[in-house]
């Protein structure tokens, strides 16, 4: 009896990433959730994949779906390198690649419940380009999927410029990623920070996101009011 996925159980939320002058950075942040209850707290939704260390792959949606989406690549990059010749995908050819197995899926009513993010840099040039789970696809130098699209992309739309040093841009998606903190219920406060450059790609262990909540009116309570009552 052939079974389909019909509605995604284990999943996480935005992928926030842009260029900077030298490379590219892909941050997420590491929560999963089953329905709106935040399950697991130690996820990581960035990888580097392919055999020429060159590629990060994150996505948002479905977990076990990305999980599939890893083992597909490993295969891939396993027969890349049995073939012995020296070649690989680019990132922008492993993006086309996931994007028709994205249409294919769900032409069959089979889809991966997957919003994609594949960043890289090949030759001296940074690719970033996203895929959703109809087989959508685009590239741009910001990108910012989930909840991350209406919160996060404003801001970056605003502060990115192409020369962002690696500091600079660092700063700006850990920015993006506290607003979505603050203002998504399905956000984490621990984010990982993918980076690809001309020498390594490489992924963050957890990092904690600074966020304050002691405001006055916070702390006093009672809403407008300010009478305690809350």
């Amino acid at each position: 009896m052939t079974q389909r996925t019909t509605y995604p159980m284990v999943t996480g939320n935005s992928v926030v990433a842009l260029k900077y002058a030298g490379g590219v950075l892909v941050a997420t942040d590491s929560i999963a959730c089953y329905g709106s209850l935040k399950k697991y707290d130690d996820v990581k939704r960035v990888a580097a994949v392919g055999v020429a260390n060159d590629t990060l792959l994150a996505a948002g949606g479905d977990y076990s779906d990305f999980q599939q989406m890893l083992k597909m690549i490993d295969a891939r990059a396993t027969s890349e390198y049995t073939m012995d010749d020296g070649a690989s995908m680019s990132p922008s050819m492993l993006h086309q690649w996931l994007t028709r197995i994205m249409y294919q899926r769900r032409s069959k009513m089979d889809p991966l419940w997957n919003t994609i993010v594949v960043a890289g840099v090949r030759d001296g040039k940074s690719y970033l380009g996203t895929t959703d789970k109809v087989g959508t696809m685009y590239t741009d130098d910001i990108i910012a999927t989930g909840m991350g699209a209406m919160l996060a992309l404003p801001l970056l739309r605003k502060s990115w410029r192409p020369d962002l040093s690696e500091a600079e841009a660092t700063k700006l998606l850990t920015d993006a990623m506290t607003v979505l903190n603050c203002r998504d219920k399905q956000s984490g406060n621990k984010i990982n920070i993918g980076k690809v450059d001309a020498t390594s790609c490489t992924v963050s262990e957890p990092i904690p996101l600074q966020i304050k909540w002691d405001y006055p009116e916070f702390v006093r309570g009672g809403g407008h009011l300010g009478d305690g009552s809350w």
